[in-house]
């Protein structure tokens, strides 16, 4: 007699029960079970790595063009103190001219003083220019009428043109504006590491979506994944600009 023979699953059948052998990590198991009950067994990997490489291809963009942006930032700020710097010489230029003018009026009045040719010492006080005046004053002030102070006016507080506080002003300035071009310069370096980040990201994703060993599919996948919250995240932690 023939023996009846079991009938044999079809091949759909056995795509639907799946291979005890197929590689799928513990991890991703009910991933890929409720992946599979809305897309095809091998097309939702695609499709998740597709989404993955636009976003990560839009946040390359933005993080390049930030990049550019931060940079005409830093320029600009180094060339305003540049500016402020060579304003800053020219002033302090002129200070060290009024230096010399002051000590010269200042020694000849003692020369006169010393020789006592009071008019003449008289002559050259009223004559001090305005800003070396009220130091000179309380530079006297310092002994009783008649005497030669120690010292020079020039150590007293009293005596501070108004071209030395424009130095010291327009240097300040010239040192925030430095300082404001090294935080753009590093912060377009945060964003060239974003671009290096999402280049990652297009690397597991794209890379990871044409294996064919499903678990290693799985984890290039998370890779992926795990690098583009991050990425995204540092990126809109910076402050973002608009043009320079």
């Amino acid at each position: 007699m023939q023996k009846d023979s079991a009938p044999q699953p079809t091949v759909n059948e056995e795509s639907k029960r799946g291979s005890s052998s197929d590689p799928i990590l513990p991890w991703g198991q009910r991933w890929d079970v409720i992946a599979q009950e809305r897309f095809n067994r091998t097309d939702w990997i695609e499709l998740a790595a597709t989404v993955l490489l636009a976003f990560a291809t839009i946040a390359a963009a933005w993080s390049a063009y930030q990049s550019t942006s931060w940079g005409g930032v830093q320029a600009n700020n180094y060339s305003a103190a540049a500016a402020k710097r060579a304003l800053a010489t020219q002033q302090n230029s002129v200070y060290g001219a009024q230096v010399q003018l002051d000590v010269m009026a200042w020694i000849s009045y003692l020369e006169h003083r010393q020789a006592g040719d009071e008019s003449g010492a008289a002559f050259l006080k009223d004559r001090f220019r305005a800003e070396f005046a009220p130091a000179f004053d309380a530079w006297m002030a310092l002994v009783p009428a008649g005497e030669i102070p120690p010292g020079t006016p020039f150590e007293l507080p009293e005596y501070e043109p108004q071209a030395k506080r424009l130095a010291g002003e327009l240097n300040a300035e010239a040192d925030e504006l430095a300082a404001a071009a090294r935080e753009a310069n590093q912060i377009g370096d945060n964003f060239v590491l974003v671009a290096v980040i999402m280049a990652l990201v297009l690397f597991f994703a794209g890379v990871g979506a044409k294996l064919k060993a499903r678990g290693v599919r799985l984890t290039m996948l998370l890779m992926a994944v795990l690098l583009l919250f991050g990425g995204v995240s540092f990126m809109l932690s910076m402050p973002q600009t608009f043009g320079t």
